[in-house]
């Protein structure tokens, strides 16, 4: 199934997310697209790589490239607590670590609480009201690939 059909198929039919927070702000990504939750790990620093990218961990016996949500997204520094994390997704068959300031948690989202953001291609694919709270859901391959 490509991205846009399985776009479409949430959109129609709802799923689960894994919510997290950040910013004073909710952001999500399908719960499909993550692979695991874990502790910030020890990180191996690679020099010359843009300053979003924290550094390398070992996840399972690979090296995953481990990105800062908050670097990525333009915003403000904090310093991690424990409560920050890493989650891990995988874009087309890749894996990468994102850390990000709080898990929040998994929810059902139907498609009444579904908006398609209208910013065609952009790192949010959808805005979604759950609970009186708004999440952007996000676009894994943009937030790990696209360089800006």
């Amino acid at each position: 199934m490509t991205m846009e059909e399985r776009d479409s198929e949430f959109e129609q039919n709802g799923g689960k997310i894994l919510s997290f927070f950040s910013d004073n702000k909710f952001y999500a990504f399908l719960i499909t697209d993550v692979t695991d939750i874990i502790e910030i790990p020890e990180l191996t620093v690679i020099p010359k790589l843009p300053a979003y990218i924290k550094g390398l961990m070992n996840h399972r016996g690979k090296a995953l490239p481990v990105i800062d949500f908050r670097k990525r997204m333009g915003f403000a520094d904090i310093k991690y607590s424990d409560r920050s994390c890493v989650i891990v997704v995988e874009v087309e068959g890749l894996q990468a670590g994102i850390i990000v300031d709080m898990v929040s948690d998994v929810e059902d989202i139907t498609p009444q609480m579904i908006a398609r953001s209208p910013i065609s291609g952009g790192t949010v694919k959808f805005f979604i009201s759950s609970n009186k709270k708004r999440i952007s859901l996000l676009d894994p391959a943009k937030l790990v690939r696209d360089r800006r």
